[in-house]
């Protein structure tokens, strides 16, 4: 019967009473120094001069190529760290190390020279450093489902194991795998609490240091997750932290421009819980903050998803917008005022009144006459002849391209308008084709003086004023 099949091996008092010892050690260490210290209780005694612990770091094809020594023992000093760097090259020897890995027993180099395990290569390689029997004890673990490193023991003259030295070291070899990768596995879930608690911290500076509030739902219960300060200050409200969770004083949230309350359920984070959809609004809001009054918020909920879909809060950001608003109505306002004042100024450049002596006017009209166009030259031109105490206003249309019923209405309403002054209306600058739609359109131009040029107008209305 072979070693690996051989019964279990009842164990001596002493040797139990080692091995609890052992497993106390495994059990309190802290580091793989601390684990090789502790095994090294039961190996030191068997006699070897040197002890390594290695952990797998790269395989190839299922075979550990490099192995990283981290703790290891030589004969008269105390367990020590490796460094990181080093790394122990296990291509020159692949039987070796198929050998170990391939099963979770120890294995047994009870003599290097004679072992028909060990190749020419691996024999000159372990002899030439005065090595002349090994043991392996590979850590294999059940949550890796491998080999995750091998304990070595080198002993420099060739040795036989007894039944229970085997026994025992096999023991040791699942116990060192067990703490190994426990140890293992406590490093990963610090360290990854360690990363959880750094992205926390950024997390909340990046939240805290935003120019929005951030408000963070649970779905189902409402309650909430999270709020960042200046979402608290926008609503003018003081937050409440209670064990680990945010809250803050319910407000009064209204429709914008208006003192009608806004119900819950229309909110974009309520509908979006309710939904499972973003939603988005502009609500105001009664600010008691630093500056108080009205507070107009942009909000903007969108559901928040695990891996499989599920809805498990909604988050809103909202933004105050009161000042941009602001900001934007008087920018309406001053375009739309400076839209009335070139208008104005454009208007009056296009109907000027230009005053020609003591008591006469002239208004060339160029362009178009339409409704808005006539009334303003109605306007400039009363104004002109009431400041001016003006007794003849010649009103020149040689720049009127075509005339129709507005040009003629608008040239008999302005003529009707300063003759109520006391104003004699002159005419001038029709041309053929205006005279003819004109007449076409029987306008009466009776009591209007009309003339063919503004030259001839000019001349009459300066006779009629010097007489």
């Amino acid at each position: 019967m072979s070693h690996a099949e051989a019964a279990p091996v009842e164990l001596s008092a002493s040797t139990a009473q080692i091995l609890a010892t052992v497993f106390t050690g495994l059990a309190e260490a802290r580091s793989e120094v601390d684990l090789l210290e502790a095994a090294l209780v039961y190996l030191r005694p068997l006699g070897p001069f040197a002890i390594n612990l290695h952990l797998t770091t790269v395989f190839e094809d299922g075979v550990p190529i490099l192995a990283r020594p981290v703790a290891q023992w030589f004969e008269g000093t105390g367990p020590a760290t490796v460094p990181a760097e080093a790394e122990i090259d296990l291509r020159s020897h692949l039987s070796i190390s198929q050998l170990w890995y391939d099963q979770s027993a120890p294995v047994f180099l009870e003599d290097i020279a004679a072992d028909p395990r060990c190749d020419a290569v691996y024999r000159d390689f372990i002899t030439g450093h005065g090595i002349l029997a090994q043991v392996f004890l590979p850590l294999h673990s059940e949550a890796a489902g491998r080999v995750i490193g091998v304990v070595v023991a080198h002993f420099r003259a060739s040795r036989t194991f007894t039944g229970e030295e085997r026994s025992v070291l096999k023991t040791l070899s699942y116990g060192l795998a067990s703490f190994l990768a426990s140890r293992r596995l406590l490093a990963e879930r610090e360290e990854s609490l360690r990363l959880a608690e750094r992205q926390r911290r950024m997390l909340t500076a990046v939240l805290e240091n935003l120019p929005i509030g951030v408000y963070l739902a649970e779905a189902g219960t409402h309650k909430p997750l999270l709020a960042n300060q200046i979402g608290v200050e926008t609503m003018g409200k003081q937050r409440i932290e209670d064990d680990g969770r945010v809250y803050y004083e319910a407000f009064t949230i209204y429709r914008p421009g208006t003192r009608d309350p806004v119900p819950y359920h229309e909110l974009p984070l309520y509908r979006t819980l309710a939904t499972g959809e973003p939603h988005a609004g502009v609500v105001d809001v009664i600010s008691q903050g630093e500056h108080g009054g009205i507070v107009t918020l942009e909000l903007q909920a969108a559901p928040v998803r695990d891996d499989s879909g599920e809805m498990f809060a909604a988050v809103v950001v909202y933004l105050d917008i009161t000042e941009r608003n602001r900001a934007e109505a008087e920018r309406v306002q001053i375009r739309d005022e400076l839209i009335r004042t070139q208008a104005q100024a454009l208007a009056e450049r296009s109907t000027p009144l230009i005053p020609l002596g003591a008591d006469v006017v002239a208004m060339p009209i160029v362009g178009t006459l339409d409704g808005a166009r006539a009334d303003q030259v109605i306007e400039v031109l009363l104004a002109g002849c009431a400041a001016r105490k003006a007794r003849h206003a010649i009103l020149d249309i040689t720049g009127v391209p075509h005339a129709d019923t507005a040009v003629a209405g608008a040239l008999l309403r302005a003529a009707a308008a300063v003759r109520l002054l006391g104003v004699e209306p002159i005419l001038t600058g029709i041309r053929p084709e205006v005279a003819r739609t004109l007449v076409g359109l029987d306008v009466d131009l009776r009591g209007v003086v009309t003339l063919p040029t503004l030259q001839e107008g000019i001349a009459h209305a300066t006779r009629k004023a010097t007489r």
